[in-house]
């Protein structure tokens, strides 16, 4: 009996009996209640401001006690007297509570798309002047987000978004990599940029066969409105006579606003030329393009994401029917 006796003191000298361990922590709960009854006085004050029973409170107050190991209250004649040691802990619970509203504001700022970061990647003819129109009013909305913009050519928005630098990309180019979803986002069509003393600035409606040996300014092979374009052209018999060879939209508008001929370039290119002497007609026959919309096969987009998509597509719709007034001729 005096060896398991001599064995059971060693054992609690190897590990010491603390009662605290046993204490359960205080939680959110019982830290507001006691919160409340600091600053309202009363236990009838702090279950009003709780939309609790008085009884709750009370029960939550006694167990954060229990589990703090103090007497915070002194309780006599239906009063609570804070102890000085209920004073002493209240500066510290309540730093503990403006940190969790703190954590409660950001949660709902990230839920409604006010806070965060957002990287986008998008071909130049939506980056270079629609994309940062959107994103102008996007980040009015929103100071608090942090939005970086990419211009890269469509081949290259994939491997962007690949590599996660981005949390979206527009491409021209629909994609199979096995790491993204490729969906189409929308439809959006050719139009023709002209001088405002061009001939053909008088049409409302601009006939392919109206450019047959009219200088134009053409986009590189690689621009896969071009591609498009030259299968129309080819289709109508209509064979433009090329004046310029540029590799972006807004470099042919620029060149046709000073007279180098005419332009073929999306509707997404045409914002902001209002006072650089150009103007756009739609197509008679109907040239369009699809644009697909890349997200991750792994990753939901955020809400922000999710804002910014629609917006952008809220943009694009308002451009196209601006075009699309006149009826074509396909």
């Amino acid at each position: 009996m005096g060896f398991a006796v001599n064995q059971m003191s060693l054992y609690a000298k190897a590990i010491p009996f603390c009662y605290e361990d046993f204490m359960a922590r205080p939680n959110i709960k019982q830290i507001e209640a006691f919160n409340a009854v600091m600053k309202g006085g009363s236990v009838t004050r702090a279950a009003e401001v709780l939309f609790l029973s008085q009884p709750a409170v009370s029960k939550l107050v006694h167990a954060f006690e229990a589990s703090c190991g103090l007497n915070l209250f002194l309780r006599g004649k239906g009063r609570l007297t804070p102890t000085p040691e209920a004073r002493r802990l209240f500066a510290e619970t309540e730093k503990f509570m403006s940190g969790v509203e703190r954590v409660e504001m950001a949660a709902r700022a990230i839920r409604d798309a006010e806070r965060g970061d957002l990287t986008i990647a998008a071909f130049p003819a939506l980056s270079l002047r629609m994309l940062p129109r959107v994103a102008a009013r996007f980040l009015r909305e929103r100071p608090e987000v942090d939005l970086t913009l990419l211009t890269r050519n469509s081949p290259e928005i994939a491997t962007a978004m690949l590599s996660r630098m981005t949390d979206f990309g527009i491409s021209l180019l629909p994609t199979r990599e096995p790491g993204l979803r490729c969906r189409p986002f929308a439809d959006v069509s050719m139009v023709c940029a002209l001088p405002p003393e061009h001939p053909l600035a008088a049409k409302q409606l601009i006939d392919l066969r109206d450019l047959d040996g009219i200088p134009m300014i053409n986009l590189g092979t690689d621009d896969l409105s071009r591609r498009v374009l030259d299968e129309a052209l080819a289709h109508m018999g209509s064979n433009p006579q090329q004046s310029v060879k540029v590799e972006m939209a807004d470099a042919a508008c620029m060149l046709a606003a000073h007279g180098q001929g005419a332009a073929i370039v999306p509707s997404l290119a045409t914002l902001g030329w209002e006072k650089n002497g150009l103007v756009f007609r739609p197509l008679a026959q109907e040239v369009k393009m699809t644009v697909w919309l890349y997200t991750s096969a792994w990753e939901p987009l955020t809400a922000l994401a999710q804002h910014l998509l629609g917006q952008i597509r809220e943009e694009i719709t308002e451009v196209e029917t601006i075009f699309r007034q006149y009826p074509s001729a396909s």
